[in-house]
């Protein structure tokens, strides 16, 4: 009988522990700033492995919410061409504007800041490995900075910020300008927190001029299915 009692007991905890943390997890997420400025749903998010990754980035970075910075994410924001292009991530901050491209990615890393294109090495078992090619974050994260640049205040400084899952390793990744910075998702916070207190970041930013240059970006950060759509298929077809 008792043991029979005592299986109870633990299948009874198996099963409640999951539960309890999978609403834990759900409060969380609906109460975030994420959420409330994406409205993407819980499922989409955790079912897209770049929605998710941007979300983890976001959880790192929550505590600097707690000294007035915000956040926007997936900016649609126009091109001359008549195109669009996709910004994961904005941190307003009393420094300037971090515009921060985010990449889910696993396996080795491999780039140069100048190389058109950068490379990820996967595992496929037996000692053996597959290549894949992805175009240089840097200069796409600088397509996004130029477009941002076109519709804020010049006053507003404003960083490049590639943040990289903590699945891969960055085993040669070469950055050699200041106004730079590629690392890992669980290290981008502390990495800000030393270059927003190094000299070399001097100017402030008015509190006023932040929320003027948030409330000018958010409607790019609202945009309909249809722009998203559109975005899609012109990566599609590039």
């Amino acid at each position: 009988m008792e043991d029979i009692i005592l299986v109870s007991v633990i299948v009874a905890i198996l099963i409640i522990i999951p539960i309890i943390r999978f609403v834990l997890q759900y409060t969380e997420y609906k109460n975030s700033h994420y959420y409330r400025t994406t409205q993407n749903s819980y499922w989409s998010v955790f079912a897209d492995s770049g929605k998710y990754g941007e979300y983890s980035l976001y959880q790192y970075l929550q505590p600097f919410e707690s000294i007035g910075c915000k956040f926007l994410f997936n900016l649609y924001i126009p091109l001359e061409n008549g195109k669009t292009t996709e910004v994961d991530i904005i941190m307003f901050h009393s420094k300037g504007l971090f515009v921060i491209e985010s990449k889910n990615y696993s396996g080795w890393i491999f780039g140069h800041e100048r190389q058109k294109m950068w490379t990820q090495t996967l595992p496929v078992g037996y000692g053996k490995s597959h290549k894949e090619h992805f175009y240089n974050p840097i200069m796409q994260n600088a397509t996004h900075i130029r477009s941002i640049r076109k519709l804020i205040d010049d006053r507003i400084p404003i960083y490049s910020v590639i943040a990289f899952s903590d699945k891969c390793t960055l085993k040669k990744v070469t950055v050699k300008s200041d106004n730079i910075l590629v690392t890992y998702y669980s290290q981008l916070a502390k990495d800000l927190k030393i270059r927003l207190t190094a000299e070399t970041i001097k100017s402030t930013i008015s509190q006023d001029l932040i929320d003027e240059t948030y409330r000018k970006l958010l409607p790019y950060s609202q945009v309909s299915d249809q722009i998203k759509w559109q975005h899609i298929i012109e990566k599609q077809n590039s």
